[in-house]
């Protein structure tokens, strides 16, 4: 008997999942090259590398960012596998920041939200702005600690190095926007290059579905996704 393709629901769309395991693990031995490259990054004593445990600042300031579908399907399943009470916090928690999100994103100028067809520049826009006007804290951060750590998606791994992935780019200079505070005044040597990487989250997304693109989601519509 051929085993039925889960659906997942997240943000009023339900997507038929394909290969999903296979796509999983692909996403998984992608975040392990990441780790590779970051470990060589940091393993140059030239490089700052101040990130450590119980550091949250930036599940404090800019919890609420974009994942591609792939990213998010391994977030949910992680999601579902928490204790319950520490799932339905994190749940009670994006309830309440998507009400905040739906209103906030209605204030910026443009077509209306709808998920599975963004626009990407405005989407990152009202992303921006809801960040800017709560500074929410992440709905998975516990004591300080990521309660899906193994699981957090790329740009989560890629906060407090310096990654062309996540920069601003210029002729003659790179802003690095998703470095962490602590790094304010250090002098950058090098950056840990990951731009390929990213295309491939895009690549394995489109793939899940078998080859529609649904765009990405917010971490919040992620933490409230279920599986079918």
């Amino acid at each position: 008997m051929t085993a039925v393709p889960p659906q997942f629901s997240i943000a009023g769309l339900t997507i038929k999942l394909t290969d999903e395991s296979v796509a999983l693990d692909d996403l998984r031995a992608l975040y392990k090259e990441f780790y590779h490259r970051s470990d060589a990054f940091k393993a140059d004593e030239r490089n700052p590398h101040h990130c450590a445990a119980g550091c949250s600042h930036c599940c404090k300031q800019g919890a609420v960012f974009a994942v591609t579908l792939v990213e998010a399907a391994l977030l949910a399943r992680a999601i579902h596998s928490l204790p319950t009470a520490k799932r339905e916090f994190a749940k009670r928690a994006a309830q309440r920041l998507l009400k905040e999100q739906q209103r906030i994103f209605a204030t910026i100028e443009g077509p209306v939200d709808q998920p599975g067809a963004r626009e990407e520049p405005l989407f990152s826009a009202r992303i921006s702005a809801l960040n800017a006007a709560l500074g929410p804290t992440c709905p998975l951060l516990v004591d300080d600690l990521c309660s899906v750590y193994d699981d957090r998606p790329m740009l989560c791994r890629a906060y407090g190095f310096p990654v062309d992935a996540y920069a601003v780019k210029a002729e003659s200079a790179m802003v690095f926007r998703s470095l962490c505070v602590l790094y304010e005044n250090e002098r950058l040597v090098d950056y840990v290059r990951a731009e390929d990487l990213k295309a491939r989250l895009s690549d394995l997304s489109i793939r899940l579905t078998g080859g529609r693109d649904v765009g990405r989601f917010t971490s919040v519509e992620v933490v409230l996704a279920d599986f079918e």
